[in-house]
């Protein structure tokens, strides 16, 4: 019995797994700004029943998958030794920049950062101010990051991520 609610979980997270990378790959190569969900099933091989199963609709499917990215920097300006992750990210942010300009400069960028800020808010649990640094860090990164997009910031990845790490080690010491 056991091995059957091992496989079918393990299948379950296989399908998610693959829908979220048929999305991500649909959002950066294809010609929509937001696959629909026709497109979703029809590239991950899956039906439209099964897409909901695992997601509301689209809006939630885009909230995972920026999710994964938002995460990895919020991880990154709160742990220890983030540069190198956060190099890595900014670089294909830049890559993606054009694709990036409506969530980080453009219409999206106000829920973009509230994401950002809750997912912070999960990794500095139960420290002092927690919240307040939260909201501090993800307004200070998105608006560096919203400038960068749109070209009124001039930084490699590098010079970026240090900056950003380093503010928000400052915001989380003050």
């Amino acid at each position: 019995m056991d091995n059957v609610g091992q496989k079918s979980g393990s299948t379950r997270d296989t399908t998610r797994a693959q829908i979220v990378s048929t999305f991500n790959r649909l959002l950066l190569e294809g010609e929509s700004k937001r696959p629909r969900v026709a497109e979703i099933v029809a590239e991950a091989g899956v039906a439209r029943s099964t897409f909901y199963d695992h997601f509301d609709g689209v809006e939630a499917l885009f909230d995972e998958s920026l999710s994964m990215l938002l995460g990895r920097i919020a991880k990154a300006i709160v742990g220890a030794d983030g540069r190198e992750d956060m190099v890595w990210l900014l670089e294909h942010v830049y890559e993606n920049r054009e694709r990036g300009r409506d969530l980080l400069a453009g219409p999206s960028a106000d829920r973009t950062e509230k994401l950002l800020s809750r997912l912070l808010l999960q990794e500095l649990e139960g420290k002092t101010d927690a919240q307040l640094h939260a909201i501090l860090i993800a307004g200070t990164v998105m608006a560096a990051l919203g400038a960068w997009v749109a070209g009124q910031l001039s930084a490699r990845p590098e010079e970026l991520a240090t900056r950003l790490l380093k503010t928000g080690q400052t915001i989380l010491q003050a």
